[in-house]
């Protein structure tokens, strides 16, 4: 019996996984936007897919304002049975990887290639030589049910900007990931605060004349000045520019007066720099700009015009109505990479407005499984938020992520949110939360290789205690106890097994520890799994 069980075990692993070498595959796809020579793409295989059926897609959205994106995400879901798809924007790249087009700070061109990206992934769009993604990917099998996207900071603009534009052609785009995004009116230049980003002037750490228990700024302090720098080298230096005039003594001083960040866009005859469209607002309603206004300065209907490309808090609500089963979610630390407002500003702005539009799935920050997933090693410190959860200026604080010595790194975040967005997808669960990952490589393959680790007995548990934990084939295993610090505490085996079923004893009369909560953790070549025990004296 257990031989006709262990061949019926060989014939079920070689139809349900795909193990081959890890790869990668160049294209280029035809696009409007993209010139004669297409959108360079580069598309990263796994060795394993995620699922028995096939392999999830993630395609990288690269942050900043620049639009090279091949280093973006740097491969780190492949080892998690996902297929990624990084590109370079319109005229962007270099050499033998340069997208043809021209690029135009993340524009319309630049949405418009990303919509293009999409459907390649969709299926339903092919690349130069007529070969749609399965043909590329061959034998791996691509899930084009379970394509998301993944932000990286300015990366999210991208992200909600093309499902609010042109949702009804990527209507079956599963899921959004966006880390850090500065996702509404100033976050790209940090308006409300920065840690020195880009700054030409020495600001406050925060804005003064922005309320962060509010989320309302004192727009009686914008002001013009003639003489502030608005551009440095390489761009020629151009004077003349709005500021925050925190002490309305109508001069620019550095140290008290808030200085904003435009964005330059060179793509005009003359260089432009747009600040937000709050700032330029109030400046037209006071007159504050000179009746022959610098050259590099737009009026407010063309600050309008450039921001409804690049803003994606304007296409949250059409984005949902296009996509009625798109989820979302995005990622914070308390210590953002840009933004220093302790209210998360850009944060909650796309938060609240995916979860106000009604959206069946918003969540801030991943499940803690899927980051001690990702990390191999629990992490009691991750947040575990409940989707759907409403927050405002100040409740938000305590549903970041720690950063420092406690935090994650930003691939693991994201990669942890990856997971969890396209496992819900393929199970379709919607749940606010989770009582651990719901599926993976490692452990959709173990439950035919047999990996079992089994709940301690007893739990709680005063002195000793006994785990127990199960091998089909002769595997190197490893077993080891953490604090709800994730330091390691001992290491119960480390070692070659053969298959069977064992037993393991942790604790004594001598245990030096403190009551309280631990974990043990099972690796078996990939698979790793992470329970929880606790310890009464």
């Amino acid at each position: 019996m257990k031989k006709i069980f262990f061949l019926a075990f060989i014939f079920i692993t070689s139809i349900a996984t795909q193990t081959l070498a890890q790869r990668s595959v160049e294209t280029r796809i035809p696009s409007d936007v993209g010139g004669t020579t297409g959108l360079f793409l580069r598309i990263e295989i796994p060795t394993t897919t995620r699922y028995t059926n096939g392999a999830p897609i993630v395609i990288h959205v690269p942050g900043g304002f620049n639009g090279a994106g091949l280093g973006t995400g740097k491969g780190n879901l492949v080892p998690r049975g996902f297929i990624e798809i990084n590109f370079n924007f319109p005229g962007s790249g270099s050499g033998s990887s340069q997208s043809g087009g021209t690029y135009d700070t993340r524009g319309e061109y630049c949405i418009k290639a990303l919509r293009d990206i999409i459907k390649f992934a969709l299926g339903s769009k092919l690349d130069l030589n007529g070969k749609n993604i399965d043909q590329l990917v061959d034998p791996t099998v691509p899930l084009k049910s379970n394509v998301g996207i993944a932000g990286w900071s300015n990366g999210g603009n991208a992200t909600t900007a093309v499902a609010g534009i042109f949702g009804k052609e990527i209507n079956s785009l599963a899921w959004i990931v966006n880390w850090e995004s500065p996702v509404g009116d100033g976050m790209p230049g940090a308006e409300c605060g920065s840690y020195g980003f880009q700054a030409i002037y020495t600001n406050p750490i925060l804005n003064p004349a922005y309320n962060s228990s509010t989320g309302i700024f004192d727009t009686s302090t914008i002001a013009y000045n003639d003489t502030i720098i608005v551009s440095r080298p390489p761009t020629a230096t151009m004077r003349g520019g709005l500021f925050f005039d925190i002490n309305k003594n109508n001069r620019a001083d550095v140290g008290i007066d808030f200085f904003a960040t435009p964005i330059m866009y060179q793509s005009f005859i003359e260089p432009k720099v747009f600040y937000s469209h709050r700032m330029m607002r109030e400046a037209t309603r006071r007159n504050l700009i000179p009746l022959s206004p610098p050259m590099h300065m737009p009026d407010l209907n063309k600050t309008t015009e450039f921001w409804k490309w690049r803003n994606g808090e304007f296409w949250i609500d059409s984005a949902k109505q296009k996509i009625p089963s798109i989820m979302f979610l995005v990622v914070a630390s308390d210590t953002d990479h840009v933004q220093s407002a302790p209210d998360h500003p850009h944060v909650l702005i796309q938060y609240e407005k995916f979860r106000s539009a009604g959206t069946r799935l918003v969540r801030l920050n991943p499940d803690r499984s899927y980051v001690e997933y990702i990390l191999g090693r629990p992490a009691p410190s991750a947040k575990d938020n409940p989707a759907l959860t409403q927050y405002d200026h100040n409740s938000i604080r305590n549903a970041v992520e720690p950063s420092g010595a406690n935090g994650f790194q930003n691939w693991v975040l994201i990669s942890a949110s990856a997971c969890e967005l396209a496992d819900r997808t393929y199970y379709n669960n919607v749940q606010p939360q989770l009582n651990g990952v719901l599926t993976s490589v490692e452990n959709e393959e173990s439950s035919l290789k047999g990996y079992s680790l089994y709940q301690n007995f007893p739990n709680p548990f005063n002195l000793v205690t006994r785990i127990k934990y199960s091998v089909l084939s002769n595997e190197y295993v490893t077993l080891k106890v953490f604090d709800v610090f994730g330091r390691e505490i001992e290491t119960l085996v480390d070692e070659m097994m053969q298959p069977g079923e064992y037993d393991v004893k942790f604790g004594n009369d001598n245990l030096e520890l403190v009551s309280g909560v631990y974990y043990y953790q099972l690796q078996v070549n990939n698979f790793v799994e992470t329970k929880k025990m606790i310890l009464l004296k």
